[in-house]
């Protein structure tokens, strides 16, 4: 009897040990639990402060992005694999397809090109897989899938434009005394439709105070975007003076068609290609030798620019001028260029020239000019 009361009174005692440590779990378990709920909370809660001048996208995904919205990026011409590319406070360029934004709001001004070739601007935001342009109070509204191309525009034209100057200075004294100066001007107007490209530059050099190089020359071209890879340049024009080539002026204008191989935010690669006509007037010719020539040519160009780090950029032009033999032949020109950001739009830049021509016209003397020129530029670019 006392056996089976002392195996009771254990059983008890062990029986309220266990309950006690059954409520000490549960109180110390149930704050972690509400912490852990907590903290799951705060994880999923998002803040994103933007300012009035932001641009800002929300993905289907739930990442939103603040920022600016450059344009989109030139795919082929399917609509339905239009991207757009975003310029992310935190994360840099990134290109983003347009079927996977949920809502993009703008603080801009924008031209956009539909499937149908119909321009419109406005100010930019999308939702709901539609499109929108508020343009004072009127508001209109096109499918995502229709949009071809974005471009950031301004109700000014002047907004369209953008500049570089260069200017290189070379000088050196003692032995041998040489001046080096290379001024350059490029400008470049984009809408949706079309592009517009300018270019001038003088250069002249002077060893021991006699001159070796003088050269200006002048490039202009219009492009009207056929479609987003596709475009259609109805002028090419180039003025070329170079005095050590023996070249009083020579001008040419071509007509050309061309094609975006790669276009995207790091890498951008165009070539066209065309026919045109090509006049050329001598300084100084040999007894009995024509002092003009003209010829039809065949140009082509290519552009290539690349972006090796955020802070430096390389680029490669090369043009073609394919003419009769007594209009000069084949005249060959390379442009490389590296840019290195300083301060805000000071560049630090380094041009180099290569430029051959298969037949140069020997002068009065009977001196015929070299077949190739080199040349190295340092200086300083300034974008407007």
């Amino acid at each position: 009897m006392r056996n089976a009361i002392g195996s009771y009174q254990t059983e008890k005692v062990q029986m309220k040990l266990k309950v006690t440590a059954f409520c000490i779990a549960t109180v110390v378990a149930q704050p972690n639990a509400f912490a852990a709920e907590e903290v799951t909370e705060e994880l999923n809660s998002q803040t994103v402060y933007i300012d009035e001048s932001d641009d800002w996208v929300k993905l289907k995904s739930g990442e939103v992005l603040k920022g600016e919205l450059t344009g989109t990026v030139k795919k082929e011409s399917n609509s339905y694999d239009q991207e757009i590319e975003f310029d992310s406070d935190d994360l840099g360029d990134q290109e983003i397809e347009l079927e996977d934004v949920s809502v993009l709001e703008t603080a801009s001004y924008f031209t956009i090109r539909t499937a149908s070739g119909e321009i419109h601007d406005g100010y930019l935001s999308i939702r709901d897989n539609k499109l929108y342009l508020k343009k004072g109070d009127q508001e209109q509204s096109f499918p995502v899938t229709q949009v071809v191309s974005i471009y950031r525009g301004s109700e000014k034209d002047s907004d369209y434009w953008t500049a570089d100057l260069f200017f290189g200075l070379d000088i050196s004294k003692g032995n041998t005394d040489e001046f080096s100066m290379l001024g350059e001007v490029e400008a470049e107007r984009n809408t949706v439709e079309s592009r517009t490209k300018l270019n001038a530059r003088h250069e002249v050099s002077e060893s021991n105070e006699e001159k070796t190089a003088q050269k200006s020359q002048f490039d202009g071209s219009y492009d009207i975007y056929i479609n987003n890879r596709l475009f259609f340049r109805p002028i090419k024009f180039s003025a070329l003076s170079d005095e050590f080539q023996n070249l009083d002026y020579q001008v040419n204008a071509s007509m050309q068609v061309g094609y975006f191989f790669i276009a995207n935010s790091d890498t951008e690669w165009d070539v066209s290609i065309g026919p045109g006509m090509q006049y050329s007037e001598f300084s100084t010719v040999e007894e009995g030798e024509d002092s003009s020539a003209s010829s039809t040519i065949l140009t082509l160009e290519s552009n290539f620019e690349y972006e090796l780090t955020k802070d430096i950029d390389f680029s490669y032009t090369y043009n073609l001028d394919w003419a009769s033999d007594d209009a000069g032949g084949m005249r060959h020109k390379n442009d490389l260029g590296f840019d290195i950001d300083l301060v805000g739009d000071l560049e630090f830049s380094i041009k180099a020239t290569w430029d051959h021509v298969s037949q140069t016209k020997a002068d009065s003397d009977g001196v015929v000019p070299e077949k190739d020129d080199y040349k190295i530029n340092f200086g300083l670019s300034y974008e407007i």
